[in-house]
């Protein structure tokens, strides 16, 4: 990622959905998670890749029966108005935590060979993916113990008899999506009023003013809409405008001719989707081809998914309604904010401009019958999870099973959980933050992060690349990082949001356009820097360079990546390194471009700025060593992430020999302590994918894959030969004058 970078950037430690739709977050305001893998989170290191409404579902995928465990007792209740009950979690009804087990170790590989392959070979070679999912892996196993949880939370906030607004949203959510009987008896009635929109388009304006509607309903296929920090001022919000509107995950796929199969998949589904919908099924074939065609020309507008991940600046542009209009003589700007309920503000950003030229030119230059086929299409698409099983199933055919192997239905209680953490999960998080942030959980994590700010500071006087000016700035911003634990202070409202017993996917659209409604009141006002953009049991984290704020959600301080009852180095190498990794980000490529305030702001010297430049080549010169599948990796896509991924071990281990120093090594598992934190970070890193997946991954992700990234960070610190006594001339112990020094 290049700067700039918008002010309200992110620096999670994952990737977006390819589809760069929306992550399983409910605030409209999560529309920035569009701008840049830095935005939000949707799977901590690996992409969700998924389209909206599946973004939860699948990251759970089919939960096995495991022996139950004891939970963790409730830990204090959030201090809010709108949290009256209390709530209980059965552990008979919850998975067992991963634990680190010496034993899984597969000592017929050495670690200087491979890290990844030591402390995960035996465990990957013996795991298979289940048919419903597309990843496993440690993180993954984290995202079922949470979506557990709130599947509990949410049948008792169902059973309430008078329950306070987010309970009510909730509530009715799963009553209404556990309803399988009546969901199929309905068809696809739900979703009737919105064709019947559609199909009453009868001119150009007409298209125009159901997208203006659409965005109001924070539904628009075309083009997102969001409300963030302005990157010119990052303590006041303003509009941003970004590209959307295609059913590939990248746009470079259209034209790939290596994509040429999952493009005709896709022309199947758009068909088959269209005769779902009502259409009859030889018009759909003829609208299919139109459809593509269409999103072919877009494709040829927007930005790729490589591009706008590594030059966040693309969605910076800022303009007058007047001055957009020039550019889009269909759209009339001015029109569209009072069709969003807000006065038209004097500047906002257009983001990707390339894009809205060509898709003014298309609304005007394509038939008016192609883009009401490609409207109905998108929506009966969106719509599909919350609807019959019928188009459940043709749904996930292609989502899942095209794009991403996965090769059976997800269990309806983890797609019911998914869609309602991705348009209402911030009304769970009260009382998931009750259930799952026990004080001693809290205590441990602010322990860590105590020790981690500490080592970040001892580490940045000692970066070799910057000169003392930069060191100055760079510690300066280190002083005023603000490190957010478990949840936030203050929970978002959920007050007249208009959902019954009804209708899921009627409710589903409720809960969507209240958060669109939420985030778009924040134009032009001051930005609010309690709001978090990841709910408390997203297994995610970032960093918001506007705010120079990290948030650690609840989900991610649980074993194995915090346990209060672990040794040092097993916390430090996983959560530890979570947290380093954030704070990486506050000095790479893109961090380096905002100061300590949220401004944009080079605040390099033109020597430390050359010094970072040739860090950044040398670091993606050697991952670009790694070779999957025939190919060499992209070092330019993952290097902010790279860099993150070993400024964060090397803070981890720097904290860890600090917060044990003067103590004796007690050598668990015939392990060292630094041997211990090596291997969890290993752990962490444990994943196998569908290739499917990892291919999607290639083109739209920016983190490494999880085998990679096991072993590229370790073989860069200075002293992992030596612990754990490899031989020069060893894959892992790269000799000092090849190994890369960033934090």
């Amino acid at each position: 990622m290049a700067a700039p970078v918008p002010a309200a950037a992110q620096a999670p430690l994952l990737a977006p959905p390819p589809s760069a739709i929306v992550n399983a977050v409910s605030d409209a305001a999560l529309a920035g998670c569009l701008r840049s893998p830095r935005h939000c989170g949707t799977a901590l290191w690996t992409a969700a890749g998924v389209t909206a409404f599946w973004a939860g579902a699948a990251a759970a995928g089919y939960l096995l029966h495991r022996p139950a465990v004891p939970a963790a007792g409730p830990g204090p209740l959030p201090t809010d108005p709108a949290v009256t009950a209390h709530y209980t979690l059965d552990p008979d009804r919850l998975l067992p935590p991963i634990r680190f087990n010496a034993s899984e170790l597969d000592r017929a590989v050495s670690p200087c060979d491979s890290l990844g392959a030591h402390v995960n070979g035996r465990w990957e070679a013996s795991s298979s993916l289940q048919p419903s999912r597309t990843q496993f892996g440690t993180l993954d196993h984290l995202r079922s113990i949470a979506l557990l949880q709130c599947q509990q939370l949410a049948e008792q906030m169902a059973a309430q008899a008078d329950p306070v607004a987010p309970a009510k949203v909730i509530g009715d959510l799963w009553a209404t999506g556990m309803d399988e009987a009546g969901i199929e008896v309905a068809g696809r009635g739900p979703l009737q009023p919105l064709l019947d929109e559609i199909e009453a388009i009868d001119d150009l304006q007409g298209l125009v003013a159901h997208l203006f509607h659409s965005s109001a309903r924070g539904s628009n296929p075309l083009f997102e809409f969001s409300v963030l920090p302005d990157q010119l001022d990052p303590s006041r919000n303003t509009a941003y405008l970004a590209q959307s509107g295609l059913g590939l995950p990248d746009s470079t796929w259209y034209g790939n001719p290596d994509k040429h199969e999952v493009l005709e998949a896709y022309r199947a589904h758009v068909s088959a989707t269209l005769v779902l919908s009502g259409m009859p099924p030889d018009a759909a074939a003829r609208s299919s081809h139109d459809i593509v065609s269409l999103e072919r020309a877009l494709a040829a507008a927007s930005l790729p998914f490589a591009a706008y991940a590594t030059d966040p600046g693309a969605y910076h542009n800022p303009v007058s309604p007047a001055e957009a209009h020039t550019q889009t003589p269909t759209i009339d700007w001015q029109q569209f904010f009072r069709a969003q309920g807000v006065e038209p503000p004097a500047t906002f950003s257009l983001g990707m401009p390339g894009f809205f030229r060509g898709m003014d030119a298309l609304l005007g230059g394509v038939p008016l019958d192609t883009w009401k086929a490609y409207l109905r299409f998108h929506a009966t698409d969106n719509a599909a999870p919350c609807l019959a099983s019928a188009f459940v199933d043709q749904h996930d055919a292609y989502h899942g099973g095209v794009l991403k192997g996965r090769r059976s239905r997800v269990p309806r209680f983890a797609r019911v959980m998914g869609i309602i953490q991705q348009h209402a999960g911030d009304a769970l998080g009260p009382a998931y933050a009750e259930v799952a942030f026990p004080a001693s959980t809290r205590r441990a994590a602010e322990d860590i992060t105590a020790q981690m700010t500490a080592a970040l500071r001892r580490r940045l006087q000692q970066c070799e690349w910057m000169d003392d000016s930069s060191r100055a700035r760079a510690l300066g911003k280190a002083a005023t990082l603000q490190i957010d634990l478990g949840h936030p202070r203050k929970w978002p409202i959920w007050d007249h949001v208009g959902t019954s017993r009804s209708s899921f996917l009627a409710n589903v659209q409720a809960a969507r356009a209240h958060a669109q409604r939420r985030n778009v009141a924040q134009l032009g006002k001051p930005v609010d820097a309690t709001h978090w953009k990841l709910t408390p049991q997203t297994v995610d984290a970032y960093q918001d360079v506007s705010l120079n704020r990290i948030v650690i959600p609840a989900a991610l301080l649980q074993p194995p990546l915090l346990d209060p009852a672990a040794d040092a180095p097993l916390n430090y190498g996983a959560i530890g390194a979570i947290i380093g990794h954030e704070m990486g980000h506050a000095f790479d490529s893109v961090g380096t471009h905002f100061d300590a305030e949220g401004q944009e702001n080079d605040w390099l010297s033109p020597q430390s700025r050359q010094q970072l430049g040739a860090l950044a080549a040398r670091m993606k010169a050697q991952y670009a060593a790694y070779v999957r599948d025939g190919r060499a990796l992209d070092g330019e896509l993952t290097l902010d992430e790279n860099l993150a991924d070993l400024g964060g071990l090397s803070l981890a281990m720097d904290a860890m020999l600090h917060a044990t120093a003067g103590s004796p090594d007690p050598m668990i598992d015939g392990l060292t302590r630094q041997q211990r934190l090596l291997v969890s970070y290993a752990l962490m890193c444990r994943t196998i994918t569908t290739k499917e997946r990892a291919e999607a991954q290639r083109a739209t992700d920016s983190h490494a894959p999880g085998q990679v990234r096991a072993d590229m960070a370790p073989s860069n610190l200075r002293d992992f030969a030596r612990v754990f006594n490899c031989t020069e001339g060893a894959p892992m112990a790269r000799p000092a004058s090849e190994q890369v020094r960033f934090l």
